[in-house]
């Protein structure tokens, strides 16, 4: 079971995350607001961010299309003719939010489970959804993320547990800014 606390920690968690790299890393503003109709939810990839411990596995997805609006967003607006390079460029830079957000989910749950692991993120088709929501789920819950008021995404959290989990993240600090590399020269 995942108490109600719990479930309001994870969604405090990933909303802070998601909220202060697109507002500090990328400088642009974010609305994140609960959905009720997963058909709202019709991209064609997704990113996974996992987190483990030993009474449940976090994962989260970033639904996204390779539209072009998403592809110059998340590319820097670096778009060139060669295509092939437009599509590593663009994968790096979802791949890089991806793991910024699951670094700040992970520092924030390791105030409460002292031992979690991270994956690294990759991308999966819609295909692929299926055998998630195969997996026994003690929490799912949907977002729709709307960037710079034009550009919009969906994630999906979905929390498998092993254990009861049951725990409350403080709510009233303001988030860290961390995990960005800086070199001195």
């Amino acid at each position: 079971m995942i108490s109600e606390q719990a479930q309001s920690s994870f969604n405090h968690i990933f909303k802070s995350a998601v909220m202060s790299n697109f507002s500090d890393y990328y400088n642009d503003s974010c609305e994140i607001e609960p959905i009720t109709d997963p058909k709202e939810i019709t991209e064609a990839e997704f990113s996974v961010l996992t987190i483990t411990t030993s009474s449940f596995r976090f994962l989260t997805l970033l639904h996204f299309d390779s539209n072009e609006s998403t592809t110059k967003y998340f590319s820097n607006n670096a778009i060139e003719d060669d295509e092939h390079t437009n599509s590593n460029v663009f994968i790096d830079g979802i791949l890089e939010f991806c793991n910024l957000t699951c670094g700040a989910m992970n520092r924030n749950l390791n105030a409460h489970f002292s031992y979690s692991g991270m994956s690294t993120p990759y991308v999966l088709t819609r295909p692929c959804l299926d055998f998630v929501y195969d997996l026994e789920s003690g929490y799912i819950k949907h977002f729709r993320i709307t960037i710079n008021l034009n550009l919009v995404l969906h994630a999906t959290l979905y929390i498998c547990n092993y254990d009861d989990v049951d725990f409350a993240v403080d709510t009233s600090k303001a988030d860290e800014s961390t995990g960005e590399l800086e070199l001195f020269q």
